[in-house]
């Protein structure tokens, strides 16, 4: 039995890094007063190919047609948003496909300490990007002992800075 996966193809040239965040809807958690969209990092497999590296992007297709991916593209001076949809056929860029809001961080004091809420099926609204190493902040897990909530606490260091990808629908 073959697994169906859904695959699309970057280039990064040099002093580029490409990742990747799936955006997932949970209309269920949202009926709860959860939040509808969550991010999902998307693993990638790269190679070197005449100086450039290709970065194959794989996701398990869900019921939907199409799934909403934001690609941030690092370079030394800059981070490049991207959204689009990936279907069986590939990616296709597609501007305002998510709700997504951005900014940066920058602490020129200490460390730091971002603490937030996971959603109940352990999801979140947001991931916090390292500039420096391309890589996603994970966060440290606990549960809180006065709300009994299971939370996350993200160290961000000094003199780095850090992008803040957040999807958000506001209610009306």
């Amino acid at each position: 039995m073959e697994l169906q996966m859904n695959k699309f193809e970057i280039i990064d040239m040099p002093g580029m890094d490409t990742i990747a965040f799936l955006v997932e809807r949970n209309d269920n958690e949202y009926r709860k007063g959860n939040s509808l969209f969550t991010l999902q990092k998307i693993d990638s497999v790269g190679r070197e190919e005449n100086g450039k590296i290709k970065k194959t992007f794989t996701v398990f297709p869900n019921n939907e047609e199409k799934q909403l991916v934001i690609l941030v593209t690092l370079t030394k001076s800059k981070a490049i948003l991207s959204t689009g949809e990936v279907t069986e056929d590939g990616f296709t860029s597609r501007d305002n496909a998510v709700p997504l809001s951005y900014g940066t961080v920058f602490n020129q004091e200490g460390i730091e300490y971002k603490e937030f809420s996971y959603t109940p099926n352990m999801k979140r609204q947001f991931a916090i990007i390292d500039t420096s190493t391309g890589e996603e902040v994970k966060p440290t897990l606990y549960v809180d002992s006065v709300t009994n909530e299971v939370k996350g606490k993200c160290k961000l260091l000094p003199l780095r800075p850090y992008i803040i990808l957040e999807l958000r629908l506001d209610r009306k």
